[in-house]
């Protein structure tokens, strides 16, 4: 690589061509599919054999898994030294609920790899290459060595290039190099060693500024880039919050169950207990307390919330964004595009003292200049450029002006400068050459001309406030014409110098844009307001535009004053804490403002200990999209460092899209809420009869097979059904959540335990007891565990516990609503595990090869219906809890 990158950075760009079998018109198609047949697609991935291997392992390693493979263990050598007490069952049961619980849980993240690889496919990274001399956009991974490709600024270089032409480019070359300030790059040839090619564009990097174009000499694993990440392919990633969360709650559960299970086998021995019987208590207890299906659900119901986010058009890129999304108290949004339509439409061209609207040759000069401090270019089917350029070109095709005549007149450009809010450009004019500049009328009125009074600013000014009054976007053009000596010293475009040509301007003219709002995002933004979330606007536009666009988005009300924006050269003097008394006084709109200014807003905010979501497209927007709490990149106008930089990227750009992804994060961890509690509620029926059995000289009401019956069968498609509920109205209702909050709160472990829990375990000791006694049982006579009354008891209670677990489904889907008013059919998974459940429960009682695998036995139709009643009972008892909370706030 270092001879090939030393030799091509010392050929002159024909030579390139050459060297390559290119030409500057492109490669032609067969080409193309013959060198990428040869060479390869250009990736920096390469399979990893070992990653599933990895995966599958990794499921054996959490505490659940291990706990219940110890268990088995246990029981196994329990069976070796005393064959007769038939551990031995219990030891291969818990060994095969270990083995399929991981899986369950590999298969599950597998799916959900995978389906996020498919994600990506929604967003190829899109490249402008110019191909048997038409541009077209093509995906990075088609690009071949001798492909022409033009940059600009914002984009990721696909592949390592040599440059052949540049105007003003600049790259940052810090994946690379770890050189944080950007580096100038031209198409002059090179004598430098290996490392330090000034002509040469490498893989990974991005344009900082400026534009070019670059012929491609190595691609995928064969560029500089390649190598590195090919290095770095086996690098663990870094759990998130959520997975921690996820973990923290994994460990607190599985303390709780050996602690329990530890101490009531101490228990159980003080008292005289046999060892074996001691020894079955505590796998019982400890099986009892871990809900064995909470994982696989827990990786599902992600999954699945991740997918549902992409069809709203919202891709999420990592777990910690899913959580971070429903803690959401901020968004900052820029307007163009986000809360716009970002279809900019040239409605008025005027005079910029007057106020006339210009016609005739008057309005095809203003265009002309305007496109001469333009930059667009030409696909097959339609101008590609920044929106307002291309705005600028269709009007001057619709005023009867060829743009490639314009283009072939432009002598220079200079790129548009985010800071200094304008951009140039050096045309060839019936007066001579001159020089035009378009921008924002307060970057561009101190270099107007000194014959330009005060008065005539001021009346300029005017004209320009009274348009932004009315929402349109103001774009000032001026102009100045090159006397023949300062051109005669010019050798060449590099040798432009902008800043000395921006004095003695004339005002040319107003170019009054309009961009409608886009649909929804009036509604959006109530919505955002219901939910406790507020909206701050951030352009680059006018305070008066950016105002009027707040007021019909509903951000501000139609009487709001100035005291509710801020312009970019305010809060350039504003300390962080000024900014944020700011903020908290009602600042809602920030105009004229720089993307670089973005990161001052966001550091404010999240002083007032806010979450903050941050849009952004640009390369600039990159450190404020990182240090947001959830950055969020346009999918449709954003450069690929924005992607890159960002946890969210909107397929559709569209502001809506971004409330739609926070309802959607609510749900997923409003979810996750739901079936954990589900789940949670059953353990209290399964730990209730050891505690009473260690205590009381009563029966055992339920074995361990029967336990992990429940956990692992009839819970699992319920807990599922839970983990794919839609949003409910309720959830864009309440405050944000707390990131600091886990996902086991004192409330739910409460809620599940101390209440439905023990709701559960008496009504199925209530049964098991009463079919007992019915049969002739007494206090304190030791009952066989194989006698035919034994296992009617423990198969009622069993049933009772399955069907109490409906009444609790139902009662989860919502928080303070019945359940029921949503529709049971709305969710299909919902239907089936109803039907699981009713269905087990009658089989456990009443079907032969289930009642010989559980040890249980059937009840007459009368003690079954008494279980049915449980379903009312724990679902009323949870709907009056319901209405007395929603009563007492």
């Amino acid at each position: 690589m270092m001879n090939r990158l030393h030799h091509i950075s010392h050929l002159s760009p024909d030579e390139v061509f050459q060297h390559l079998n290119s030409r500057p018109t492109g490669l032609r198609q067969e080409e193309v599919e013959e060198r990428l047949a040869h060479v390869g697609q250009n990736r920096f991935d390469r399979p990893d054999r070992w990653k599933n291997v990895r995966s599958l392992v990794h499921q054996f390693t959490n505490f659940f898994t291990l706990l219940l493979l110890l268990s088995a263990l246990i029981c196994l050598v329990a069976h070796h030294v005393n064959p007769g007490e038939s551990m031995d069952v219990l030891g291969w049961a818990l060994l095969g609920v270990a083995l399929i619980n991981a899986m369950f849980s590999f298969i599950q993240e597998y799916r959900a790899e995978k389906a996020m690889e498919a994600l990506k496919h929604f967003l190829p990274q899109l490249v402008e290459v110019r191909r048997e001399n038409r541009l077209v956009r093509e995906n990075a991974w088609q690009i071949v060595p001798g492909d022409v490709v033009l940059l600009a600024e914002g984009d990721k270089i696909p592949a390592d290039m040599r440059l052949v032409d540049t105007n003003r480019l600049k790259v940052d070359n810090s994946p690379l190099t770890g050189e944080s300030l950007p580096c100038d790059v031209s198409a002059e040839i090179s004598s430098t060693e290996y490392g330090d090619h000034a002509n040469v564009a490498y893989a990974g990097c991005s344009v900082v500024r400026g534009s070019g174009t670059g012929v491609v000499f190595a691609t995928g694993i064969r560029t500089e880039f390649g190598k590195v990440a090919h290095l770095s392919q086996t690098i663990r990633r870094v759990r998130s919050p959520l997975e921690r969360k996820t973990a923290h709650m994994v460990r607190v559960l599985t303390i709780i169950a050996c602690t329990m299970g530890g101490s009531f086998f101490l228990y159980g021995l003080l008292t005289g207990k046999p060892l074996w019987t001691n020894l079955v208590f505590m796998m019982g207890i400890i099986v009892a307390n871990v809900p064995e299906g909470l994982l696989p659900t827990f990786t599902l119901s992600l999954a699945i919330g991740s997918l549902r986010m992409a069809r709203k058009n919202v891709l999420v890129k990592s777990l910690n964004a899913v959580e971070a999304l429903g803690a959401v108290h901020v968004i900052c949004s820029d307007k163009t595009g986000t809360l716009t339509m970002n279809r900019l439409t040239i409605t008025s061209l005027l005079d910029p003292f007057t106020g006339k609207v210009l016609e005739g040759e008057e309005r095809k000069e203003l265009l002309r200049m305007a496109l001469a401090a333009s930059e667009v270019r030409r696909s097959e089917s339609e101008l590609l450029g920044d929106p307002l350029d291309v705005a600028v070109a269709m009007q001057c095709e619709d005023a009867g002006l060829a743009v490639a005549e314009v283009e072939s007149a432009v002598r220079h450009r200079f790129a548009f400068d985010v800071e200094k809010r304008r951009s140039g450009g050096i045309l060839q004019h019936k007066v001579g050459w001159i020089f035009v500049v378009k921008g924002a009328f307060e970057a561009i009125a101190p270099m107007l001309d000194r014959e330009c009074s005060r008065e005539m600013v001021s009346r300029a000014e005017g004209v320009m406030q009274d348009m932004a009054s009315r929402g349109l976007r103001v774009i000032t053009v001026a102009w100045r014409r090159l006397s023949p000596e300062a051109l005669a010293g010019i050798r060449g475009g590099e040798d432009f110098d902008q800043e000395q040509l921006e004095h003695g301007l004339a005002l040319a003219g107003f170019i009054g844009l309009e961009d409608p709002v886009r649909p929804g995002v009036e509604e959006a933004v109530a919505t955002c307001r219901k939910a406790g979330i507020d909206v701050i606007l951030i352009t680059g536009d006018h305070p008066e535009t950016a105002t009027a666009l707040a007021r019909k988005i509903g951000l501000v009300g139609d009487g709001s004053t100035g005291e509710t924006c801020l312009t970019g050269d305010i809060l350039k003097k504003l300390s962080t804490s000024r900014l944020t008394e700011k903020l908290r006084q009602g600042v809602r709109i920030f105009a004229r403002t720089t993307p670089a200014q973005k990161m001052k807003i966001v550091t404010a905010l999240q002083k007032m200990e806010k979450v903050v979501a941050m849009t952004g497209d640009g390369v600039n927007d990159a450190p404020a999209l990182k240090a947001a709490d959830v950055g969020i990149a346009m999918g449709l106008k954003g450069t690929e460092v924005a992607r890159e930089s960002a946890q969210i990227i909107l397929l559709d750009d569209n502001f809506s899209s971004i409330v739609a992804g926070i309802e959607e994060g609510r749900t997923i961890f409003q979810n996750i809420g739901k079936f954990t509690n589900y789940v949670l509620v059953s353990n209290g029926p399964e730990i209730l009869p050891y505690l009473l059995y260690i205590v009381l000289p009563v029966p055992l009401a339920l074995n361990v097979i029967q336990i992990l019956s429940i956990d692992l069968g009839t819970d699992i498609i319920p807990s599922m059904a839970l983990g794919q509920e839609p949003p409910s109205t309720e959830v864009m209702e309440r405050p944000p959540q707390d990131l600091a909050q886990g996902l086991l709160t004192p409330g739910l472990l409460i809620h599940s335990y101390l209440f439905l829990g023990l709701l559960e375990g008496a009504w199925s000791l209530f049964l098991f007891f009463y079919v007992l006694v019915e049969g002739g049982w007494r206090y304190g006579v030791e009952l066989p565990t194989d006698s035919a009354l034994y296992r009617s008891a423990t198969g009622i209670a069993l049933s009772t516990i399955l069907l109490m677990q409906i009444g609790n489904l139902l009662g989860r889907r919502y928080t303070l609503r019945s359940g029921l008013d949503r529709g049971i059919f709305t969710n299909i998974l919902i239907v089936s595990g109803i039907l699981i459940q009713v269905v087990f429960s009658w089989a456990t009682l009443y079907w032969p090869p289930l009642q010989k695998v559980l040890s249980t036995g059937p009840v007459s139709g009368r003690v079954y219906a008494l279980a049915w009643l449980g379903i009312l009972i724990i679902f009323g008892a949870d709907y009056i809890r319901k209405r007395f909370v929603a009563r007492n706030g």
